[in-house]
């Protein structure tokens, strides 16, 4: 890469932080390696090791895989320190490096410890009462897996109850310096509600509908109240098992159609949302047209695979690198939100005022 085109890369990244300021703060690291422990028995060091383990990989299944057992079996080699966490409870630092390194060595990825700051919305909100117990188990799903979130009271439907566009949508979770927003609907209350027929006697388990907006592509999930945190960690946590040739390589790939430096900054924040991105930088501009280089876990490959879910980007004929036409997102309405976030787990204000409408200053991905 010149001295020049480093400069126009330099600049460019810099116009695309003044233009969507939250994302360039939206990640979040994670202390993977610091948890609670009941203990400094054996015993206990072991259930914490294994916890350091769901969180380091993304995966619970990490926690008894038998390629990962003899690390939880001499889990105190690798302690570091013992501190006083943040509610008084005893935690334990284990020592990054060496587990890093025994995790990869035995065939098991490995999740970047900067990760996507997610808001949560419950939408509609339940009950005072349930909102608190729902958030807790959200929040203890979060934590569990090492995914950073916050519970906030956000107007994120119309007035006839769709969801807003995802422009709209993430637009306010900028607002609120996170990157993307998982939007939540408990499906069966309000099946019992619009019924009328439930029995106190007959309890129905709850089945709740996920909604996962990030800035690369839109997922949906249904399951249990934690189903939204178990999936959205499934879609950006690399594979449990390393793959061979699975490790992180440099692809090139070419955007066309961008003219205006919105569409530029818009694809620039796409292309980081990609689940196995660790890097992109620019590598060549041609009018219309830029070519990133993004270093990605399984290459071209496992990127082709990716990029084909996203509605913005469609896929182009070309011999060399991966090529996708920019397509334009339509324009995003205006969208209410509070002034600021609730606690983790809180129910929002009773009787609070109805928030103001925010317009997007950025330009929406």
């Amino acid at each position: 890469m010149t001295t020049a085109l480093r400069r126009v890369g330099r600049l460019l990244t810099l116009l695309t932080c003044a233009a969507l300021p939250a994302v360039c703060l939206a990640s979040r690291e994670v202390p993977v390696f610091t948890v609670d422990t009941a203990a400094q028995t054996p015993a206990a060091l072991a259930q914490a090791l294994q916890a350091v383990l769901v969180r380091a990989t993304g995966h619970t299944a990490a926690a008894e895989d038998p390629p990962l057992a003899a690390l939880t079996t001499h889990a105190a080699q690798y302690v570091q320190g013992y501190q006083q966490g943040p509610t008084g409870t005893l935690q334990v630092t284990f020592q990054a490096g060496p587990l890093k390194q025994a995790i990869r060595a035995a065939g098991r990825n490995l999740w970047n410890a900067d990760r996507p700051f997610t808001l949560v919305v419950l939408s509609p909100p339940p009950a005072a009462l349930e909102q608190a117990a729902d958030g807790a188990l959200v929040q203890q799903a979060a934590e569990r897996r090492g995914l950073p979130i916050s519970i906030v009271p956000l107007t994120v439907r119309t007035a006839d109850g769709p969801l807003l566009p995802s422009t709209a949508l993430l637009a306010m979770a900028r607002n609120f310096g996170a990157e993307q927003l998982l939007i939540g609907r408990d499906i069966t209350a309000a099946a019992v509600a619009s019924s009328g027929s439930a029995s106190a006697a007959v309890p129905v388990p709850e089945t709740w509908h996920w909604t996962l907006v990030t800035p690369f592509a839109t997922r949906q999930f249904t399951g249990s109240v934690t189903a939204g945190i178990d999936q959205t960690v499934e879609w950006l946590a690399p594979p449990l098992q390393a793959a061979p040739g699975g490790g992180i390589a440099k692809t090139p790939v070419r955007i066309v159609g961008l003219r205006t430096l919105a569409d530029y900054a818009r694809a620039e924040t796409m292309l980081a949302a990609v689940p196995g991105v660790h890097q992109s930088t620019v590598r060549e501009i041609d009018g219309s047209t830029v070519e990133f280089e993004l270093w990605a876990r399984g290459g071209a490959a496992s990127l082709r695979q990716r990029l084909s879910l996203s509605p913005r980007l469609k896929p182009q004929a070309s011999d060399r690198v991966l090529t996708y036409r920019y397509v334009p997102p339509p324009p995003a309405p205006p969208a209410p939100t509070p002034s600021s976030p609730t606690p983790l787990g809180a129910a929002a204000p009773s009787g609070a005022a109805p928030p103001a409408p925010y317009s997007p200053a950025a330009p929406s991905p």
